[in-house]
């Protein structure tokens, strides 16, 4: 493909792409999947959107932060965990710190006959549909293509809406009120940041999001051994003010509790189809076997019990995620860290023994800096639109084969996202090679520039 200079905007080609993957690949889709699944496995996506134009959400992370609330304020307060994680009730499985947020939500009041919890939710969407956008348009303007027209980038940002409120990751963690869209939120305004040089801010960003899932500190890891200093330093310099705190005001036994917790969370897994992970995928295979301790369709309270192959199993690929992700290092220059810091994000989450299909709307943000680098490069738009369209679906249909080998199509969302980072790194592989030939990253196929 040839280098060219003064590149014209990539619009309207991206604006159409965009267009025909919402209304074929995500609405189109759900609507053939309507027709050609099991009437007892029925369900898609669009269930999820009703949900979220409609603003209605449930209660999952609410209730248990509202119960680990309780109990902290009363007689039992130096043990949350014995009554509202070990105890057979809603299972509050976030750090003691994440009860800042839910004394942020009594202070909320309803509105308009919606509750507080529901308007953050789609405080968090306007959030992450707009960060979205911006990082592509920021992106592809680092590659040389002139800025499209504001017209054309607010039709991008409603294209991003509908995008968005179709993923399912998103939309069903909208429906179950879930704080992972605060986390989704908070992580695409940091990846944001990251993008606009705000090193700084983007670490103090992550360090917020990481008070409810400290997985993302792995992104401090990663930080100081790129020798990014300035992300380090936000994220570090917020994360030990948040644990003083937190320390100070729910006492160091609620924090032993809660490794505790993470402890038997990492022994037990959960073999239920929604756990899109290597721990999940393990836990259905032993289904086969043994369907009534390892159920995978219908949700209980109760963990399974430990298995040896499913925990060493995950242990080992959580090894084999991680690693790649933090010592296979890319360039200095902004596209190659920008997909770096995706590949941590993106390992971070799959790694997890427990990856409940909306932890995965993490990733939303992560399709844009994958599409700005593979615009132009039509293999990998291909592959990348494969990737995003098996994402953005919820196929029950799949529940057919729950108690057969063919189990493992369960885990498409975790397929979805393994060809997703194989694309990362093989896209900082292409930019690299690139930069080493003296080639600028500004290579567009002719039907695109």
């Amino acid at each position: 493909m040839p280098t060219v200079t003064g590149i014209r905007p990539p619009s309207p080609w991206l604006t159409i792409l965009l267009a025909v993957t919402l209304l074929v690949g995500c609405v189109g889709l759900a609507f053939v999947l309507t027709k050609v699944q099991p009437s007892r496995h029925a369900g898609t996506v669009l269930n999820a959107t009703e949900h979220v134009l409609k603003l209605e959400s449930r209660t999952d992370s609410w209730e248990p932060m509202a119960n680990a609330l309780a109990v902290w304020r009363g007689p039992d307060h130096a043990d949350i965990y014995k009554k509202v994680f070990f105890a057979p009730v809603e299972k509050f499985q976030y750090p003691p710190a994440a009860l800042f947020f839910a004394m942020g939500l009594e202070m909320g009041p309803d509105f308009g006959g919606i509750p507080f919890e529901t308007w953050t939710l789609l405080l968090s969407l306007i959030t992450l549909a707009g960060c979205t956008s911006f990082i592509l348009d920021r992106l592809l303007a680092k590659r040389g293509f002139g800025a499209a027209s504001p017209a054309e980038r607010a039709l991008r940002l409603v294209l991003s809406v509908g995008l968005l409120i179709t993923f399912y990751p998103f939309a069903h963690g909208f429906e179950i009120g879930q704080a992972q869209i605060w986390i989704d939120a908070l992580f695409a305004l940091g990846l944001a940041a990251w993008v606009a040089q705000r090193r700084l801010l983007s670490g103090v960003l992550i360090g917020m999001a990481c008070l409810i899932k400290p997985q993302l500190a792995m992104l401090l890891i990663w930080a100081l051994l790129r020798k990014e200093w300035r992300f380090a330093a936000g994220l570090a310099g917020f994360g030990v003010i948040a644990a003083v705190v937190s320390l100070a005001y729910f006492g160091l036994e609620n924090h032993f509790g809660y490794l505790r917790a993470l402890s038997y969370l990492s022994q037990h897994g959960g073999s239920l189809y929604a756990n899109q992970s290597v721990n999940g995928l393990l836990g259905r295979l032993v289904s086969i076997g043994d369907p009534e301790h390892y159920n995978n369709l219908i949700w209980m309270e109760s963990l399974p019990p430990y298995h040896p192959l499913i925990y060493f199993g995950t242990l080992i690929s959580s090894i084999l995620i991680l690693l790649p992700a933090l010592f296979v290092r890319s360039g200095s220059n902004s596209a190659e860290r920008s997909l770096d810091f995706c590949t941590v994000a993106l390992s971070a989450t799959m790694a997890s023994p427990m990856a409940w299909d909306h932890h995965y709307g993490v990733i939303f943000p992560i399709y844009a800096v994958a599409l700005a680098a593979a615009w132009g490069r039509p293999i990998y738009l291909w592959a990348l639109g494969a990737s995003y369209v098996v994402a953005s679906q919820y196929i029950p249909g799949t529940g057919k084969f729950a108690y057969s080998a063919l189990n493992i199509v369960q885990s498409y969302l975790f397929f979805a996202a393994i060809l997703l980072l194989a694309l990362l790194y093989r896209l900082r592989s292409v930019i690299a090679r690139q930069g080493r030939q003296g080639v600028p990253n500004r290579v567009v196929s002719a039907a695109m520039a």
